[in-house]
């Protein structure tokens, strides 16, 4: 690498410009007399001039350097110029995608500094004795003795663990010919099944720091960093610096290694990739190797999402207006019945919206007012033991409640509380997604699984038949329910619109309302012209015998 040239180093340029401005200064000098007859202005010049232009244009340059907007931060990089013009100014960092950018030594130094973090970093900070501050994207100020204690990035993070993608893990363990490198990547995800099998997957995760995301047109990173100057902007700011305090201040140790080795401290990014391989070594030991692969497991259904605000939370329109302990009763009143208005409105105007497609008929309800649903059941979802491990695996991170399963991998009652999820959200961390496969065998019991799969294919097949075949008929005759429940809420509805008197009305009523609902319909009309026909001579015969 070729060195920068001398024209271009920082020190040459302003070497330059001061010999340039010392000789100009001598010049004048010599114009005015020599050095003895201007003492007094030279000793002037250098007490006092030289000095003030110094600041002042130290002031004016600051105003540049960062990008701040208040003039208290304006004021505080001023100062830190000063410092620094002494010697005595502290670190100077910019952290990009959660990694501490810096000159030889910066860190090291104890005077206050700056620290300036891209949209997608968050750090905290701390002195000798305390955690100090949380440090969102952003230029911050930290004073003498403050340092960086951690920091994170904000981006997805995707981890994969497992042996690489043409790599054999077993290849020579006869010989004692294992790669140490590749031993250590299969031991790092090997599990044994019930029946003793050692098998090694390939396990990727994704997650993120717990963060919330602005609104459209709110302050804060696009990465998950609210900011703002509101009330609930200022809690989603502390929501979000408290999920980063916990992240970092969360990291531990690994006990396993000494304390001389650097991969001892476990980093906040390390935990939800650990955790899965633990739920997988546990859940795959639940299973044997045939049912791995077998498509004869009760799949757990997806576990109730964490509870989210309510719409009525979200919606401005809905929330009460708070007034001040000064205002009065009839101003409080007068809040609730502009509030109750409101909410009336966005009813009536979600009501019109929902009026204005009639392709899209209401569904049945019942006398209470709830909404009926069909009688049908669906039919559980049916898979191999390595799709309901994923399932499993996902739940216990993503969920605070999971399904029971016992030694046997038999979906037992209730739910359980899942103590990794708890783990995770004290540690602010989110997992996004979790999924476990290409698994790999010894050859020999690759072989067999090969053997055994050839002489079961055509059951195994005809059993999949059946299977897909019994979920079209159970999806089939809820659609049957469906559309006869709705067909007669229809003519319910126009019957009770309507309201007629006598048998020979009603049927008419009935039969009139059936027709249209035939008519208005493109493919009801193509498809049941018959029908339509029978219809028309039905309602003949009873306007005849009337």
């Amino acid at each position: 690498m070729e060195d920068t040239p001398l024209t271009k180093r920082p020190w040459f340029y302003i070497g330059a410009w001061l010999v340039i401005l010392l000789v100009v200064y001598g010049w004048q000098i010599a114009r005015m007399g020599g050095v003895s007859a201007s003492l007094p202005e030279i000793l002037f010049d250098l007490l006092c001039v030289f000095p003030g232009l110094l600041i002042l244009w130290m002031a004016f340059f600051a105003q540049f350097v960062l990008p701040v907007q208040t003039f208290e931060d304006r004021k505080k990089i001023f100062s830190r110029l000063l410092t620094d013009l002494f010697g005595g100014h502290g670190p100077a960092l910019f952290i990009e995608n959660g990694e501490i950018k810096e000159h030889s030594g910066e860190r090291l130094k104890k005077g206050p500094g700056v620290v300036w973090l891209d949209s997608a970093s968050a750090a905290v900070t701390r002195t000798a004795v305390k955690i100090k501050q949380t440090l969102g994207p952003g230029v911050h100020f930290i004073e003498s003795g403050e340092y960086i204690a951690g920091t994170v990035d904000l981006h997805i993070q995707t981890q994969t663990l497992g042996p690489k993608e043409n790599e054999d893990p077993f290849a020579g363990e006869a010989d004692g010919g294992l790669d140490p490198q590749m031993m250590e990547r299969r031991k790092t995800v090997s599990a044994l099944t019930r029946d003793g099998i050692e098998v090694v997957p390939n396990i990727s995760i994704s997650f993120r720091v717990d963060t919330g995301f602005p609104r459209e047109g709110e302050p804060g990173s696009r990465f998950g960093f609210r900011t703002g100057s509101t009330r609930r902007a200022r809690e989603n700011e502390e929501k979000d610096k408290e999920a980063i305090r916990k992240a970092i201040l969360g990291e531990g140790i690994n006990p396993h290694k000494v304390s001389e080795m650097t991969r001892r401290r476990v980093a906040w990014n390390e935990l939800p990739a650990s955790l899965a391989v633990d739920l997988w070594r546990e859940y795959a030991s639940k299973f044997t190797l045939d049912e791995l692969f077998k498509s004869d497991q009760l799949i757990p259904s997806a576990p109730p999402a964490p509870p989210q605000p309510a719409e009525e939370e979200i919606d401005p329109l809905s929330q009460p207006v708070r007034g001040s302990a000064h205002q009065t009763t009839l101003q409080d009143r007068f809040a609730q019945q502009l509030r109750k208005v409101n909410v009336l409105l966005s009813k009536v105007v979600q009501r019109l919206e929902g009026t204005g497609t009639a392709a899209q008929p209401p569904q049945p309800t019942s006398q209470r007012g709830v909404r009926a649903e069909p009688s049908a059941k669906s039919e559980p979802a049916i898979g191999t033991a390595l799709q309901v491990i994923n399932e499993m695996v996902n739940a216990r991170l993503k969920s605070p409640e999971v399904p029971v399963l016992d030694d046997h991998g038999v979906r037992g009652k209730g739910h359980i509380a899942s103590p990794e999820y708890q783990l995770l959200q004290n540690r602010g961390i989110r997992v996004l997604s979790v999924n476990i496969g290409n698994l790999r065998f010894d050859k020999e019991i690759e072989r067999t699984i090969i053997e055994k799969w050839s002489a079961s294919w055509l059951k195994n097949a005809e059993a999949e038949k059946k299977q897909i075949e019994r979920r079209q008929n159970i999806v089939r005759a809820s659609g049957q329910e469906k559309a006869i429940r709705q067909y007669a809420d229809l003519l319910c509805n126009d019957l009770l619109r309507k309201k007629p008197k006598g048998v020979k009305e009603t049927l008419k009523t009935l039969l009139m309302r059936t027709r249209t609902i035939i008519l208005n319909n493109d493919q009801l009309r193509k498809d049941m012209s018959e029908e339509q026909q029978m219809l028309e001579d039905i309602l003949r015969w009873v306007e005849a015998g009337e």
